[in-house]
């Protein structure tokens, strides 16, 4: 009976021990999750909304080019001897940027000397034919003072002597030409044509030298129909410049031309430059899987800065500015399904008591990084970041401290 009692006692004791732990666990787990779910001694970042202005803008990505850019290109083939310019360089319309030195070719060295040759006898021939003819004028000529022969055969006598004195000159001006062709393959002009030599290459319009792309002793051959010729340099305005780039097809159809555009150059500590969008490509083109399509806008350099050509650019075109719209960073939004499948916005505010609480809030207008707050808080809500970057968990520990 005693044992029985003392094993009663045992379990009776047991069972409180194991009752007053299962409470102990039940009240530190209720704690817990009050504790976690209020947040109160959790300390987050906050950031306030701020009022500005909000431009929804579409961005090009590019480059500067110049409006229209010359090749200077030889019409005869030989080999470069002299540069007269180099790369930067200003230069006027019809300024001497070159010269080139002939190569004879042998054929036509061999034909032009043959030729020459052919005009000598000609005019050997023309010569003794004014001779004789000039004998038998005056021959005829005494004839008729004499009575002997009409009148008619003497001015057909004469008639014969002009036409021989006459295929006399043209024989002349044969051999000149025949010499003068032979100059012109040997050396590739003649004197009194040299200030219209195809040897001395000029520049076609005023502009600066972009690029030179021929040294002296370099090979050139003649632009004509068959090939392009080697360009010996390239000249440009670059008073007169534009901007090329392409845009994503998603933003094609919001752009018109003549919109205001800003263009944005890198390469000068980002210095914007107003310009105006002047074509927009009828057709795009598949660039990694995307469309692509080509823009092109003027770019107006008021200050006169010096822009090189071929300098990587934006630009910004404005589709539309909201003033003083109620702005937060678009990294602080949340979003909750909702009754018909449309996602509902949401933000955390913290409270007076250090605690959070969920506000919905209506979106405006974005720019990809800020968007418009139209109803839900005001610029004093402090809203909870709840995605930290790096750089916000190294504020949040400094905060602590």
């Amino acid at each position: 009976m005693e044992k029985e009692k003392k094993k009663f006692t045992f379990k009776k004791a047991l069972s409180i021990f194991l009752g007053l732990l299962f409470v102990a666990a039940l009240v530190g787990g209720i704690g817990y999750l009050i504790k976690s779910n209020s947040g109160e001694n959790e300390v987050f970042l906050t950031r306030k909304a701020t009022i500005q202005n909000l431009d929804d803008k579409v961005m090009a990505t590019g480059k500067i080019e110049p409006r229209e850019e010359i090749e200077i290109k030889p019409n005869i083939a030989g080999i470069i001897q002299t540069i007269n310019v180099d790369e930067g360089d200003k230069v006027q319309a019809g300024q001497l940027i070159a010269t080139i030195r002939i190569v004879p070719n042998i054929t036509e060295v061999n034909n032009a000397t043959m030729q020459v040759s052919n005009s000598q006898i000609q005019l050997t021939n023309a010569k003794v034919n004014v001779q004789n003819q000039q004998k038998q004028y005056e021959m005829q000529s005494k004839l008729y003072k004499q009575g002997v022969i009409s009148k008619q055969e003497y001015i057909t006598a004469e008639q014969q002597l002009q036409t021989t004195i006459q295929q006399q000159k043209l024989a002349v001006q044969s051999l000149n030409a025949a010499q003068k062709q032979l100059q012109i393959v040997r050396t590739g002009a003649t004197p009194e044509l040299q200030s219209m030599a195809t040897t001395q290459i000029r520049a076609k319009a005023a502009g600066t030298v972009l690029e030179i792309p021929v040294k002296v002793g370099s090979q050139v051959i003649e632009a004509n129909s068959f090939n392009a010729g080697t360009t010996i340099c390239s000249i440009a305005d670059l008073n007169s410049l534009i901007f090329k780039g392409d845009i994503d097809e998603a933003q094609a159809g919001k752009l018109k031309q003549g919109m205001d555009m800003n263009v944005v150059i890198g390469a000068l500590q980002n210095k914007t430059f107003p310009g105006k969008l002047t074509l927009i490509a009828p057709k795009g083109t598949e660039e990694s899987g995307t469309i692509k399509f080509a823009v092109e806008g003027d770019v107006y350099n008021k200050t006169g800065e010096y822009i090189r050509a071929g300098f990587s650019a934006n630009g910004e075109i404005l589709l539309s500015s909201q003033k003083n719209a109620l702005l937060l960073d678009e990294s602080l939004i949340q979003y909750e399904k909702a009754a018909g499948g449309k996602d509902k916005s949401f933000v955390e505010v913290k409270q007076p008591n250090g605690s959070f609480k969920k506000v919905y809030v209506k979106l405006g207008s974005s720019d990809g990084i800020n968007v418009q707050i139209l109803s839900g808080i005001d610029k004093n809500a402090e809203v909870k970041v709840w995605n930290p970057s790096d750089k916000d968990k190294e504020e949040l520990k400094d905060k602590k401290k």
